[in-house]
């Protein structure tokens, strides 16, 4: 009764959003085909990636990923193929406003994106955004992410996340100048976001300390795109509980464990395979169902068409709580973590008080 009385009050007076509940995800959810996003724009929950591809392979696979059922394609600056995924938006035969265009932009420090200064950031970071625009040859995106968190000092010469200063020590969330680089460039998509060229804004690869940075922000990151996959556990250094506790929405990147650990298990492994069977889904269906099921949103990424309809083809059979308790549990992954640029140990523990993560412009 008195944590009754306590929750209560806590609700009543608006606190913060760190709520009553333990420190644990909250049961799963009914299923659906989007998510809703804070400020009420619907994101489908499959999105097709297209990383690694050059622009005509690009083309081919956003063609080849709509006739497959999917309405959301998942790209980036850093990609280098964005011409040929704006080619294939304009082939598909879809109205744009039917299609859920995402792209990012690289972390300061990254990938022709200087973190010498916050000037500089902020400037390069407002570039590629117009560069977004033009490459993929649309008039607004529906979502844009900071694709990594800031190497303050480096001049952008990066070209992958491993060649940068704060790869190997994982601190590109707890470097002393980390939380000016990420204000800046979060700045820079905000004000995009309010010119309506952005519908929804997020960040990708962010553990909590770099979340804690925007505390007070007028507009608070929406969805944050980590890595996760069977294997890895239900809830991997507190990713989940922490962002349904403030309101994020998680995205998964390399749901079948690719440059991870758990490729082999996930797409041969017996526990996939046996449940799949179960089903009459393989043991790709059964890793994007997972993850579905734990409202959890998902890019994944085929040029094969076949494979892209089998990965759109999900929505018919639900995993049974004992499968999906046997999922949770699978550890054969457990050294994959959500971010490759930095670590949480419980950020479902913070103290961290987002005030104004309601705060939305809309």
């Amino acid at each position: 009764m008195a944590n009754l009385v306590r929750c209560g009050l806590v609700a009543l007076a608006a606190v913060s959003l760190q709520g009553c509940s333990d420190d644990s995800p909250s049961p799963r959810p009914p299923e659906t085909t989007s998510v809703t996003l804070r400020n009420g724009v619907k994101m489908p929950m499959l999105a097709a990636g297209t990383w690694q591809y050059n622009d005509s392979v690009a083309e081919e696979t956003v063609i080849a990923a709509v006739h497959a059922g999917f309405v959301h394609i998942d790209t980036a600056y850093d990609y280098h193929n964005q011409v040929g995924v704006g080619r294939g938006i304009q082939k598909s035969g879809k109205p744009r406003d039917s299609l859920f265009i995402t792209s990012k932009v690289p972390g300061c420090g990254l990938q022709n994106t200087t973190a010498k200064t916050v000037e500089q950031c902020k400037t390069e970071t407002d570039d590629k955004i117009a560069l977004d625009l033009q490459q993929l040859n649309l008039s607004y995106l529906d979502m844009v992410l900071v694709h990594f968190p800031p190497c303050p000092g480096d001049d952008g010469s990066a070209e992958s996340p491993s060649e940068c200063s704060c790869y190997g020590p994982k601190n590109g969330c707890s470097h002393p100048q980390s939380c000016d680089m990420i204000k800046a460039q979060w700045s820079v998509l905000t004000d995009a976001y309010k010119k309506k060229q952005i519908r929804a804004i997020g960040v990708s690869n962010y553990c909590s300390a770099c979340l804690e940075c925007l505390t007070g922000s007028e507009v608070f990151p929406m969805i944050n795109q980590v890595q996760l996959h069977v294997g890895m556990g239900s809830d991997p250094e507190g990713f989940r509980t922490f962002a349904e506790k403030h309101e994020i929405k998680l995205q998964a990147y390399s749901p079948f464990g690719s440059g991870g650990h758990g490729s082999e298990q996930i797409l041969k492994g017996n526990l996939t395979t046996s449940i799949g069977k179960a089903h009459g889904k393989s043991a790709a269906q059964v890793a994007l169902k997972w993850i579905v099921s734990h409202n959890v949103s998902v890019a994944t990424k085929s040029s094969n068409p076949a494979h892209l309809k089998a990965n759109a083809d999900i929505f018919d059979f639900t995993l049974s709580d004992t499968e999906m308790d046997s999922l949770d549990k699978a550890t054969f992954a457990s050294e994959d973590t959500p971010s490759f640029l930095c670590t949480d140990s419980n950020p479902s523990a913070s103290q961290v008080q987002l005030k104004s993560e309601m705060s939305v412009v809309v």
